[in-house]
């Protein structure tokens, strides 16, 4: 099982599960392309994953109005195969409140609400409708935007697209309101995309992630490192189109391993694992 001279672009692939994700491709011999808005969270990556060689950041965002920008003058310089969307997985984050700049920019907590830039203690019957609907679909207009402008530059033989979300709803778990719309705005938007692509060349498929990802499993392992080698075996296996992978317990990520074969390519250096205290 190998991805040498495959390159793939992590959407989502500076937090937790995303570091996972990526380490998880790298570790197969793939070329990673990480963006993100935030230039210490790229340097924290490429840090964390001891600045491996085939890890490529860009400074750049996916939002709408400037994802034909960063993914334009990225893949101007080397070819996409495959693109693992990544978002809306980490349903334990608790909301932690935010702060004000200069009392004219609201900055939101480190969960969530910092890629929604929300407010955490924000109540339903409080907000203005207009702001419903700008808040309740950010996640999804992300998402949108980053298949609309990668999607048609995917090349290769066997192109795949792969939705990494979070089992958001599950008893005991503490999100945001708005976190826990946007999970299920990017839940039909997958659905959707993989009913869309069902006849194109593009294998669209979808990892639902029902665990807490700073969990351990075997091996002393988080959740995140085994969702990231099971996105490295579903890229280097491009069949199965428009399947739903659901992980809502430990031993549903061992069959999966099981089923995909799933194995790092011994031929590459090993890469750090993330240890979540």
């Amino acid at each position: 099982m190998s991805l040498t001279n495959q390159t793939v672009w992590v959407v989502g692939g500076v937090g937790v599960v995303g570091r996972g994700i990526t380490r998880g491709l790298l570790q197969l011999g793939a070329t990673v392309i990480v963006n993100s808005r935030s230039a210490d969270r790229l340097q924290q990556l490429q840090e964390t994953l001891d600045y491996p060689e085939k890890l490529a950041t860009v400074h750049g965002s996916l939002l709408p109005g400037k994802a034909s920008y960063t993914a334009g003058r990225t893949i101007e310089r080397t070819p996409l195969n495959h693109v693992v969307a990544h978002g809306a997985v980490r349903w334990w984050a608790r909301p932690t409140p935010g702060v004000y700049d200069n009392i004219y920019e609201y900055k939101a907590g480190c969960d969530e609400t910092y890629s929604l830039n929300i407010k955490a203690d924000e109540t339903l019957l409080n907000m203005r409708i207009e702001e419903f609907g700008i808040n309740s679909s950010q996640l999804a207009s992300l998402h949108l935007s980053a298949a609309q402008n990668l999607i048609p530059r995917l090349t290769g033989s066997n192109p795949t697209y792969t939705f990494v979300t979070g089992g958001s709803g599950r008893p005991g778990s503490e999100r945001a309101a708005m976190g826990e719309i946007n999970s299920h705005q990017v839940w039909g938007l997958s659905h959707a995309m993989r009913h869309e692509l069902k006849d194109s060349r593009i294998i669209c498929r979808e990892i639902r992630v029902g665990l807490p990802v700073h969990e351990y499993e075997k091996n002393n392992e988080p959740v995140s490192e085994h969702i990231g080698d099971i996105c490295a075996g579903l890229v280097s296996y491009p069949k199965d189109q428009g399947r739903l992978i659901k992980l809502d317990e430990f031993e549903d990520i061992e069959n999966i391993m099981n089923e995909y074969e799933i194995k790092s390519n011994d031929q590459e250096k090993d890469l750090p694992h993330l240890m979540c205290e």
